[in-house]
């Protein structure tokens, strides 16, 4: 059944889910000791910078009395080094390499250790200008060689797994090029068959790190730590247990200055409070840091200083599109339009979230489309009557499982107990009978692969801001979630428009063929958004210049350490 767009309207709210939630407070009172906050007190300004770019509006040390000892100790919630045979092997979160082409908190492009990059008339041919003045920190020099180097191996190690966005999928970020080449000491080129217009969204930030050539061989293996151009040196570390940098005093920009950070591995939520609270800890950063339980007790204390940062994840309520009853267009978009997501996030996070707009996270303000057809809505009226229709053949009702797992550490740092409680509770006048299957991550991963769920709650995180990843990732029906992880999502409007958008060489003529798509994902729903992740952070008023990128990373050079 094709449902227009005009029926699924917004309309007004009026005081609705009155029961739901109390049904929620109560599981919520059992979990977090409080009921929930009505209101979020959380706002900031998110620094800008790509993977160690500089931040805005950092406080200057220069009317303050540093520390003598400008060495800080973090907690953090998983592993930031994942050893040699890794595509990155350090996380971008420790600053030790640089991209070729950074992002702001917008997802917008800027330079990085590449100062510009030129795309041809013919669109063919993309040719990066490097700086001139960059050294890695073992003294090799970078240029063109160490950049061409760099863009080989990534294709050596394609499909390699990895603890960082799952590895790299060479194809998917860089295409097919034939040829990447020298073109001077200070510049190299990609030459391809076909178009390849958003390369530089494609490889920003992590999939453009650029690592000493003497530290990997022809494998593609690091022959030992990963020395790159940052502001630090990583120079110990052990798995699930710490990780230590030091500064880069070769570093060919502004050196930071903090001269050591001590990175600690608590993935027990509580622990890692703990260990702030006790001074084992000066901060506590990082994706998944502070849950929001903890920031909504711990901001009103002075000895603490709690802050929310955008982030490039998201959580959605995902659908097993390969079976009844969700391979019904009318139960998931009246699924999608029973969720009231302001209401999610302030119960349920605290305000520590933003309530999704649409399938597309909203800080990717190049390729969020605001037209109005494109935007999510609550309707729970107009939802109850879709669901009213597709499951009229069995009696109104029908049983199906949520599968989520328990809290985790990064991106799964979230209360999915709660809220999977809450969408029982809010779905349930849909005529859904939810079961709630709480199970371990990789137990969760096995019931995806095998079908055997209806409901999941998932998390995604972005590496870069390009439309054609984001897009691909959540709605091609080649895409991993829609074939192995049964998401069963078949558009070919979808994929010709997503084929057509990766060519299409006209900004303004790409940016309409997006906008297509996501308005069609808005009538489609294919899954259910819920929320655009918060990267919550807290540290001792001593400790100042600290703040967190889109991209996970804490803005390590600029912290400072004052007298206390």
């Amino acid at each position: 059944m094709n449902v227009s767009r005009k029926q699924i309207d917004s309309r007004q709210l009026g005081r609705r889910w009155r029961s739901a939630l109390a049904l929620i407070a109560i599981l919520i009172l059992a979990a977090c000791g409080s009921a929930p906050a009505t209101t979020s007190t959380s706002s900031v300004t998110p620094s800008v910078g790509g993977a160690s770019g500089a931040a805005s509006a950092v406080a200057s040390p220069a009317n303050e009395q540093l520390a003598d000892v400008q060495e800080l100790k973090v907690g953090i919630s998983r592993n930031l080094v994942n050893g040699e045979h890794d595509f990155l092997n350090a996380h971008a979160s420790l600053q030790v390499w640089e991209p070729l082409i950074r992002y702001d908190n917008q997802l917008q492009l800027g330079p990085g250790l590449a100062e510009k990059w030129t795309l041809s008339p013919d669109g063919l041919t993309w040719t990066f200008d490097l700086r001139k003045d960059v050294r890695f920190s073992d003294g090799t020099p970078f240029n063109a060689d160490a950049a061409v180097a760099n863009v080989k191996r990534f294709r050596t190690v394609s499909g390699w797994p990895s603890i960082f966005l799952g590895g790299i999928n060479y194809p998917e970020i860089y295409g097919d090029p034939k040829l990447i080449e020298k073109v001077d000491e200070f510049s190299f080129r990609l030459v391809y068959d076909q178009p390849r217009p958003l390369l530089p969204y494609s490889i920003s930030n992590h999939y453009s790190a650029m690592f000493s050539p003497k530290s990997f061989g022809e494998s593609g293996d690091f022959t030992g730590l990963p020395i790159g151009s940052g502001p630090y040196k990583l120079v110990d570390w052990k798995r699930d247990q710490y990780a230590t940098l030091e500064r880069n005093e070769g570093y060919w920009a502004k050196k930071p200055t903090l001269t050591k950070i001590f990175l600690k591995i608590y993935p027990d939520a509580n622990s890692r409070l703990s260990a702030l609270k006790a001074g084992e800890v000066d901060a506590l950063v990082e994706l998944g840091a502070v849950l929001p339980a903890q920031a909504r007790d711990l901001r009103n204390d002075p000895n603490f200083l709690v802050s929310a940062h955008a982030s490039a994840c998201a959580t959605n309520l995902g659908f097993n599109g390969t079976k009844a009853p969700f391979n019904d267009i009318r139960l998931r978009q009246a699924v999608a339009l029973s969720i009231n997501r302001d209401a999610f996030v302030r119960d349920l996070l605290y305000g520590y979230g933003t309530p999704a707009k649409a399938i597309m996270i909203a800080p990717n303000t190049s390729f969020f489309s605001t037209d109005q057809s494109a935007q999510l809505v609550t309707d729970p009226t107009k939802g109850q009557a879709l669901a009213k229709e597709a499951l009229a053949s069995s009696g109104g009702r029908t049983k199906v499982v949520l599968a989520f797992s328990p809290p985790g550490e990064g991106i799964s740092a979230w209360p999915f107990p709660q809220m999977a409680a809450y969408l029982q509770a809010t779905l349930k006048p849909l005529g859904l009978d939810i079961e709630l299957k709480q199970m371990e991550t990789a137990a969760l991963t096995d019931a995806r692969n095998q079908g055997e769920f209806d409901l999941t709650l998932a998390n995604n995180c972005w590496a870069t801001g390009d439309p054609n990843y984001i897009l691909g990732r959540l709605l091609s029906s080649k895409a991993a979630l829609n074939t192995t992880q049964h998401g069963g999502y078949n558009n070919a409007e979808v994929d010709k428009l997503l084929d057509q958008a990766r060519i299409t060489t006209d900004p303004a003529a790409q940016r309409k063929l997006y906008d297509q798509v996501e308005q069609i994902a808005a009538i489609e729903a294919p899954l259910a958004p819920l929320f655009d992740q918060q990267t919550v952070i807290a540290a001792r008023p001593y400790v100042k210049g600290l703040s967190q990128r889109i991209a996970y990373a804490p803005t390590f050079e600029t912290v400072y350490l004052v007298k206390r």
